[in-house]
């Protein structure tokens, strides 16, 4: 028989059929949800793997040099007026700086071949170390590059060194010579003759003379190219246990557009330094650095390469050439503070096609910047890292210790989306910078590839190991990843 049932009693079995029915419910709501697929991450197309560590770096990685050809050898970074240009070198952070001294008859000045002479050499160091530089005194001789002898050389380590530093010292690092197969002559710069005593007495009398170690770098040989391997090996073969780094200059492959294809030369070049410095070098052989004493995108300048110096396609350039040379584990200095379109800094006057305005960072300043970080982004990191990718005309650089990452788009019309996948940081957040494109040098003063980079992200959240940033067509991104 069938009973009504009560009002409470249906009010309780009803809410208890609510209840069944929405845990129910929200059951099969928890099951669909956890049985759909994720959404996909983007594919990604670079690659940067933060737990393969590579070539290591160091405070020795990064450079330029003060040229002393400027204003009749007196350089602007100590010049009357020099507050704003050291404020713009130092923005660059601690680098370190070469500078071409020499020590005859009582002075100590600039040993560059156009201005040779004056006694400035102490003001010069001071400079250096008053913008947190590390100076790095390629010696100069009596009237040239390489007529050096053993009592000058030792005589400008001791202006330096003696009383544990003085006149702005101490200075540790130090070049002999410059470029002495242009001209000079190997045999007279390694055994002696043409006004040098050769590098091992040169070597010799330094040490000698410096209660402190110091390191001594040659041959600087003024290009890479095929015709050079010869006069390495000639002073490899004598001069390898005087020698604690092994410096090279090289400027570009002589084309104004084509240059930008060749970057990757650079690190070749350290490659093959290296597996000569292990043959010829023994046991020192782990010891021995090498650097790029000089670099820039041509040794020389007319206007046929207008769209190149002052476009950022130097920026691009100076970017990518770095991250070659401190991926196949060598230093970059570049050529130089002061030296109009080869320079990182304009001079305020039109020579060699400079545009309009005094002391004004150009796209080379921009490019070492994208490294050394400075006032915008972070310093390169411990070790270069694995980075790779596919994509056309992009490359990519990265460093651990800590983490960045350099973007460099070399085409002059494709924009890029870099999908990364980062290995060894699968969440956190990052930081953008982005140097952005400019191609008409005229636009100097308010032209983009002028300008410090724009921050395109600020602490912005991951996660899936995914970052992805826009690459423009011939520009470069700097990212610091946390």
């Amino acid at each position: 028989m069938h009973r009504a049932v009560s009002t409470p009693r249906r009010r309780l079995l009803s809410g208890l059929l609510s209840a069944a029915l929405l845990g129910l419910s929200l059951s099969a709501v928890a099951s669909s949800a956890t049985d759909a697929p994720r959404a996909a991450a983007p594919a990604a197309n670079v690659f940067v793997d933060f737990t393969a560590h590579g070539q290591p770096t160091s405070t020795y990685s990064l450079g330029s040099t003060i040229s002393t050809f400027a204003e009749g050898g007196s350089n602007l970074i100590k010049g009357p007026d020099s507050g704003q240009w050291r404020q713009y070198l130092a923005d660059l952070g601690p680098l370190v700086w070469r500078i071409p001294l020499f020590h005859h008859d009582g002075q100590v000045g600039s040993s560059a071949g156009g201005i040779h002479g004056g006694n400035e050499g102490e003001a010069y160091i001071r400079a250096i170390k008053g913008i947190n530089g590390i100076p790095m005194i390629a010696v100069g001789g009596s009237s040239n590059d390489n007529d050096i002898r053993t009592s000058d050389a030792a005589a400008l380590v001791r202006y330096f060194n003696d009383n544990g530093g003085q006149h702005g010292g101490p200075v540790a690092d130090y070049i002999i010579g410059n470029e002495p197969d242009n001209g000079f002559g190997m045999d007279p710069y390694i055994f002696g003759g043409n006004g040098s005593d050769g590098f091992h007495a040169i070597a010799t009398s330094m040490r000698q003379a410096s209660a402190q170690p110091l390191s001594l770098a040659g041959p600087s040989l003024v290009t890479w190219a095929d015709y050079k391997y010869g006069d390495f090996r000639k002073f490899f073969a004598a001069s390898h246990a005087d020698t604690d780094v092994v410096d090279f200059h090289k400027y570009g492959s002589g084309s104004a557009l084509g240059n930008l294809g060749t970057t990757a030369d650079y690190g070749a070049a350290i490659t093959w330094l290296r597996q000569e410095i292990t043959q010829y070098f023994g046991d020192r052989a782990n010891g021995v650095a090498i650097q790029l004493g000089e670099f820039n995108y041509n040794s020389w300048y007319d206007s046929s390469w207008r769209g190149s110096f002052y476009t950022s396609r130097n920026t691009v350039h100076t970017a990518s050439l770095i991250g070659h040379v401190l991926r196949a584990g060598g230093s970059a200095y570049q050529y130089s503070d002061n030296n109009g379109p080869l320079g990182l800094i304009s001079d305020g006057t039109d020579r060699n096609d400079q545009p309009a305005g005094k002391w004004l960072r150009l796209p080379a300043y921009w490019g070492l910047s994208a490294w050394s970080g400075g006032a915008w982004s972070r310093r390169y990191g411990e070790f270069m890292v694995g980075a790779s990718t596919q994509v056309a005309d992009l490359e990519v650089f990265a460093t651990d210790n800590a983490k960045k990452i350099v973007l460099v788009n070399k085409s002059e019309n494709t924009d890029r989306q870099a999908v990364i996948a980062l290995t060894g940081s699968t969440s956190g957040r990052y930081s953008a910078w982005r140097y952005t494109r400019g191609m008409d040098p005229a636009n100097f003063g308010s032209g983009a590839q002028y300008q410090p980079p724009a921050r395109t992200a600020n602490a912005a959240a991951f996660s899936q190991g995914r970052i992805t940033v826009a690459v423009p067509w011939m520009s470069v991104v700097v990212i610091d990843v946390n």
